[in-house]
């Protein structure tokens, strides 16, 4: 029957046929070309509100662009316990937004997909479009044994907020010695000599407006650390360099302006009570915060007059700054079609929506931040009120009080050097947490304030981290850090 034609053969060799056919596909199936999964899964965290950005915009934008495409879009609260108990059942969504302070213990893990094939792969012209938007100094922290494992999505930056209203009462009080606004010249004496002369106290010794006020936390610390010339780590991220002068001299920095009594530090996190709501109210001068409170002052007083600048300089002209990255899981179910969407997110157009509805922090590209298009935003209106923004717009004659700032920070110096400084690396969530513990001590004994009070506290914490460090690496097999 087998070399019989086809017009021979009779109506049950061809049942026959068809059902070897059909167990063969059934046993061959896993084993022929696997099929695509039904969705991309995409994970984001955040407000409720940015689902109008990041699953209304880039989702379904995404969709719209690749027909037939559909991305399973997911906002969750805790983000970092979901990706590493996925991780540990071998799953993981095709496009996670991540902090960079995760990065390097979920590459560590094995959690995140490999970028370099890929991104070698691309045509040449695209290949350098794709890196060369992207600022160097966000891009070289990923980088990891040569490779990349996720693209940075944007940069949140360390400024002084002000109030020109009281810098303005004071030059009225005193003309023949004005203090000039804030400005990219400001040094750390010319913040210290501000904040004294804008205080002002009642007869009783109340403090009716403080020049100045911050959150305490792990950033303030580092900031000024790395502004006195000194180095959070060693090349090697195995050994923390906090135990050095430029960390003692950032800690009495702060500590002169306790002393002066510009300065009154609580150790709460900004809320209804913090520095950030007595900013909104008046009553601070100077207030040293991220990039994303400047949509929310002018959400909490819309009467409020403020403006931005570059934090004042110490021994160098950086400062601190974050970053929100987006990676690919290693047990993505469609690597190709992850990759295509991780690529959706990052381009321009992206890019220039993202700054557009959040304001936040500037997008990690080079081309919106040098365009038009960063000079306003558009916000986000509330759909529960109409004419009402959930996130405010920023019209163009905002753009140098409230946004220049950031183009200079995300751009070279002068000499090519770099600004903006993200802290990067497998402990660095170790070091944050004793810097945090170190900073608050210090400051709530502003009478104990000393230098070799500091270099003790700072030498202690750097003794846990490399304790923990070789604690590690013992773990894994591996001898203490030399």
């Amino acid at each position: 029957m087998t070399g019989a034609p086809a017009s021979r053969r009779t109506p049950g060799a061809w049942s026959f046929a068809a059902f070897m056919l059909a167990t063969l596909g059934v046993v061959l199936w896993p084993f022929a070309a696997p099929r695509r999964p039904a969705a991309l899964l995409m994970t984001v965290w955040g407000q409720p509100f940015e689902d109008a950005l990041f699953r209304d915009r880039y989702a379904r934008g995404f969709e719209a662009a690749h027909p037939g495409t559909r991305v399973e879009y997911q906002r969750h609260a805790d983000l970092e316990t979901k990706y590493l108990a996925w991780h540990t059942r071998g799953r993981g969504p095709e496009l996670m937004r991540l902090r960079v302070t995760d990065y390097h213990l979920m590459v560590e893990r094995g959690m995140l997909m490999p970028l370099g094939a890929r991104i070698e792969a691309m045509p040449e012209a695209e290949r350098r479009a794709l890196l060369g938007a992207i600022p160097p100094a966000l891009l070289e922290p990923l980088r990891i044994g040569g490779d990349l494992f996720a693209l940075p999505e944007d940069s949140a930056q360390f400024g002084l907020y002000f109030n020109p209203d009281l810098f303005d009462a004071y030059n009225r009080e005193h003309p023949q010695h004005p203090i000039s606004y804030p400005s990219e010249a400001w040094t750390w004496e010319d913040l210290r000599d501000a904040a004294a002369r804008l205080t002002r106290r009642s007869e009783s010794g109340d403090v009716l407006v403080a020049g100045f006020d911050m959150v305490v936390w792990e950033w303030p610390i580092m900031h000024f650390i790395l502004q006195a010339g000194g180095e959070l780590w060693r090349d090697d991220g195995l050994r923390t360099r906090i135990d050095g002068e430029p960390a003692a001299a950032a800690l009495m920095f702060l500590a002169s302006l306790v002393r002066d009594g510009s300065w009154s530090p609580e150790f709460v996190r900004a809320g209804t009570m913090g520095p950030d709501a007595r900013f909104a109210s008046g009553r601070v001068a100077m207030y040293l915060d991220g990039s994303w409170m400047a949509p929310s002052f002018e959400t909490r007083a819309p009467g409020l007059r403020f403006a931005v600048a570059p934090p004042p300089r110490g021994e160098r002209d950086v400062a601190i700054a974050g970053s929100v990255l987006w990676g690919i899981s290693a047990h993505a179910r469609d690597p190709e079609g992850a990759w295509e969407l991780l690529r959706f997110v990052v381009a321009d157009e992206q890019a220039r929506e993202y700054w557009d509805a959040l304001r936040v922090a500037p997008p990690a590209n080079l081309n919106v931040l040098t365009s038009r298009a960063f000079r306003s935003a558009s916000g986000l209106p509330d759909p529960a009120r109409p004419g009402e923004y959930i996130v405010p717009p920023m019209p163009e004659a905002d753009f140098e009080a409230k946004a220049a700032w950031l183009v200079r920070a995300m751009t070279p110096g002068p000499g090519g050097e770099v600004r903006a400084i993200v802290p990067a690396g497998l402990y660095q969530p170790l070091l944050e947490r004793e810097l945090r513990g170190v900073l608050q001590a210090f400051l709530e004994r502003p009478e104990a304030a000393t230098a070799a009070r500091a270099r003790d506290l700072l030498a202690g914490a750097a003794a846990r981290v490399h304790a923990q460090i070789d604690a590690d690496r013992r773990a894994k097999g591996l001898a203490p850090a030399p």
